[in-house]
């Protein structure tokens, strides 16, 4: 799991960049569109000018009404949003799940032609290959490129947790608005601000950014398979150019104790990895798209709502 200090640094540097200033738009908006009207309401009032308790309580009616107009058509939207972030979300885990899978057999070969080198390089006198040199560089990249790939992996493991936070806000917004659209009463749509919280703009940012390391992690484990399989053949031409001498070793003794290199396994992880690079392509511009969106119509709604909140509170005053 990604760790508590890992997350926070992350939500801080996207709270720095891209929050704030969303923050700071909705407290302008807010203050600007309530204060005016807030103002002008107590001027009229106090003055005694002609503006009438009617009309006034026609003008928060309006303002109210404006809110409500806006939050039905922005929460659909975010309930679309939000399903298809499930929807990928679903996709990313099963694909770093299936990514855990497959890099075993390949991490189980390179430590078996590791071994293989090492012998190898010890009977050196016996077996002269140029070909070992070229099977230790690629054991060395293949490892390291594995490695990277691993960081990912990890820092990817929380992504089944953050798809069953989403769903569970998703499905309680859709509950809210479907009782609302029954019962047609503006207190329902002031329940959703609990859960159009900020926890809800960290995890769409969140999605966003995994959804890049996803993309990275394929990449970097084709590398591997790329690699692994150079390995494969170079380590296939040392067995076959080293003859009888390199048979009489234990080592080879023991070897065919062992299971064999599968290609055909490593030919299937190959496609499909080729095939899940393929539909991840476009997903980071596609989802850095949508998180504009939705964290704006997010941040539209929850304005709306202190709108319709403030308006509650001047008719009861």
């Amino acid at each position: 799991m990604e760790s508590k200090r890992e997350r926070t640094t992350r939500r801080t540097s996207f709270f720095q960049r891209y929050l704030i200033p969303i923050t700071i738009a909705s407290s302008v908006v807010v203050s600007g569109t309530v204060g005016y009207f807030v103002s002008q309401f107590n001027m009229n009032r106090d003055t005694n000018e002609s503006i009438s308790q009617a009309e006034m309580q026609s003008r928060v009616d309006d303002m109210q009404a404006e809110s409500v107009t806006t939050i039905e058509k922005e929460v659909p939207q975010i309930i679309n949003d939000l399903e298809e972030y499930n929807q990928d979300l679903t996709q990313l885990v099963q694909q770093v799940d299936w990514l855990k899978e497959n890099m075993v057999p390949v991490r189980n070969v390179l430590e078996h032609i590791n071994s293989a080198t090492l012998f190898i390089s010890g009977v050196n006198s016996v077996v002269s290959s140029p070909v070992l040199g070229k099977m230790s560089s690629y054991l060395s990249s293949a490892n390291s490129t594995l490695n990277e790939v691993d960081d990912v992996l990890f820092r990817l493991e929380h992504l089944s947790s953050i798809k069953q936070e989403m769903a569970e806000t998703r499905k309680r917004v859709s509950q809210l608005y479907e009782t609302y659209q029954t019962e047609n009463d503006p207190a329902l749509l002031l329940e959703m601000e609990h859960e159009l919280d900020t926890e809800l703009v960290y995890q769409i940012e969140d999605v966003r950014t995994s959804t890049i390391e996803a993309r990275e992690a394929l990449e970097l484990s084709t590398n591997v398979i790329v690699t692994a399989n150079y390995t494969i053949s170079s380590y296939q031409k040392v067995k076959r150019t080293g003859g009888k001498a390199i048979e009489t070793l234990q080592f080879w003794k023991e070897e065919k104790n062992e299971n064999k290199i599968d290609q055909d396994k490593y030919d299937r992880i190959e496609k499909e990895l080729a095939d899940s690079r393929e539909r991840l392509k476009d997903l980071p511009e596609e989802m850095a798209e949508r998180s504009k969106r939705t964290i704006s119509s997010i941040n539209e709604v929850k304005t709306e709502l202190q709108v319709a909140r403030l308006a509650e509170v001047i008719q009861t005053d």
